[in-house]
């Protein structure tokens, strides 16, 4: 399960890439907020994962 975490994040920030080289590519920079906004949902999606972890672990 876990491999299957991780496989998802790096699939989350490939496409987090994609989309923040296509703002570029579009604008010629990139706001601060944008990146901010991709480790917040970076951050949700790992505490998400540790929520669903202590979950399992518990019923377990």
């Amino acid at each position: 399960m876990l491999k299957d975490r991780i496989k998802n994040l790096f699939i989350l920030i490939i496409f987090m890439i994609i989309f923040d080289g296509f703002i570029y590519y579009k604008t010629g920079s990139l706001s601060p907020s944008t990146i901010k906004n991709n480790i917040f949902f970076i951050g949700v999606y790992l505490i998400t994962c540790f929520i669903i972890y202590v979950i399992s672990r518990r019923n377990g």
